[in-house]
């Protein structure tokens, strides 16, 4: 069968069982009630659902998270936060995917959220649809039999955390920690149901219940323990979910406590910014084994609002030609900014720089630099020095970061 007739539809709310067991099903996961029913009971609202069927079966998913991401200054936006997408190994190369992107996008568009955003299993299939990274970040592996800290703090300041005492403070600190960073994302209420409260055994890999432990206040990290044993010595290892704060001292107070725990050797660390604090905190940076994490892709449906709606370092004016097939961010944008703040327009003036809607994300939320992307060929200067002008404007305090994949 190729794929003609097949046309996304909006899933019901009656119908989000089978659709979670969709999902489940395409990412080779459990479909049990008890892997599945958490889901989609946390997602119950502030979701949207899409699926494209064919005789009664599935033959693809996405969903969307109703949710804002924080712009460079602070400052939010909303954001269609594009998850649980896939298809049926059946129904590959039919065009399933891409209807469902298409239908998401529209609708996007028609709830007035300025940008779309997703973590990519498959990272090489999204840029055809304007997705492009814009919080890149890195993973450790961190040898913590090696770690000692420059200047320790007194862990005792951590604390075991209940899960009601989690959901009355920690998202709060959360908010505080994306108001610095571009490109971070809100959690939703499930969300944080899901990272709390919420914790079958099918989602633990092997390893211990979720752990969750806080600077009060201040900061907090949730954890996990696999237990292993190298003949008769202890060699565990530790999964770091999320960890957080608002100051120095709670930070490494935190970071001192994931790195010291008994019958463990390794600790596993996922998505975390790439200029976090934990490389200067320890003695030897050879202890931390580092990778790329999964980058947070965004894609732009709203070129004026995003570029007048966040904050800049400075003055100065640019004309950016964003080529967009889909045609949502098309068109010749005339960025000028001023101490009033700065505002977005379309122009008939002579380009200064022309890039891809992909390209775009980078340097708009400060992941990636204009000058970079010149020299990757992914923009094209239509006046010498308009990149490095770009990034000079275009700076942010502080490396964009989101704490989650979603």
């Amino acid at each position: 069968m190729d794929g003609a007739g097949l046309r996304p539809e909006r899933v019901a709310d009656d119908d989000l069982v089978p659709f979670a067991r969709a999902v489940n099903r395409h990412f080779y996961d459990s479909e049990a009630d008890d892997d599945v029913l958490p889901w989609v009971e946390a997602l119950s609202t502030g979701y949207r659902a899409w699926w494209t069927r064919t005789d009664g079966r599935v033959a693809g998913n996405l969903g969307v998270i109703e949710t804002t991401v924080s712009l460079p200054g602070g400052g939010d936006v909303p954001l269609a936060a594009v998850t649980a997408v896939g298809v049926a190994q059946t129904m590959r190369r039919r065009g399933v995917m891409a209807g469902l992107m298409a239908a998401c996008l529209e609708e996007a568009v028609d709830r007035d959220e300025p940008l779309a955003g997703l973590f990519a299993s498959e990272a090489a299939i999204y840029g055809r649809f304007g997705f492009g990274v814009a919080a890149p970040q890195v993973n450790y592996r961190v040898d913590r039999t090696r770690v000692r800290f420059v200047d320790p703090v007194d862990d005792r300041l951590v604390q075991e955390a209940t899960p009601e005492q989690a959901h009355a403070t920690w998202p709060r600190l959360h908010d505080r920690i994306r108001a610095e960073r571009p490109a971070s994302v809100a959690k939703h209420p499930g969300q944080w149901m899901l990272g709390i409260t919420r914790d079958p055994p099918g989602w633990r890999g092997g390893a211990s219940a979720r752990r969750l432990v806080e600077v009060p206040g201040r900061g907090y990290a949730s954890y996990r323990v696999k237990e292993h044993f190298d003949g008769l010595l202890p060699a565990g290892s530790v999964r770091l979910l999320e960890l957080l704060a608002t100051d120095p001292e709670a930070e490494a107070a935190l970071w001192q406590h994931v790195l010291d725990l008994d019958l463990t050797t390794t600790v596993e660390v996922s998505f975390r910014p790439v200029d976090d604090t934990l490389p200067h905190l320890i003695t030897d940076r050879h202890a931390l084994r580092v990778t790329e994490s999964p980058p947070l892709y965004l894609r732009i449906l709203d070129v004026p609002r995003i570029l007048s709606s966040r904050a800049y370092r400075g003055r100065g004016t640019a004309v950016l030609e964003v080529v967009d097939p889909a045609g949502y961010a098309q068109g010749r944008w005339r960025l000028e900014v001023d101490e009033g703040g700065a505002a977005c327009t379309p122009t008939d003036r002579p380009a200064t720089v022309v890039l891809p809607v992909q390209s775009l994300t980078g340097i708009v939320f400060g992941g990636i630099r204009a000058t970079s992307l010149a020299a990757a060929r992914q923009l094209a200067e239509r006046r010498p020095g308009a990149a490095a002008e770009l990034d000079h404007l275009l700076a942010v305090d502080r490396a964009p970061w989101t704490t989650m994949e979603f």
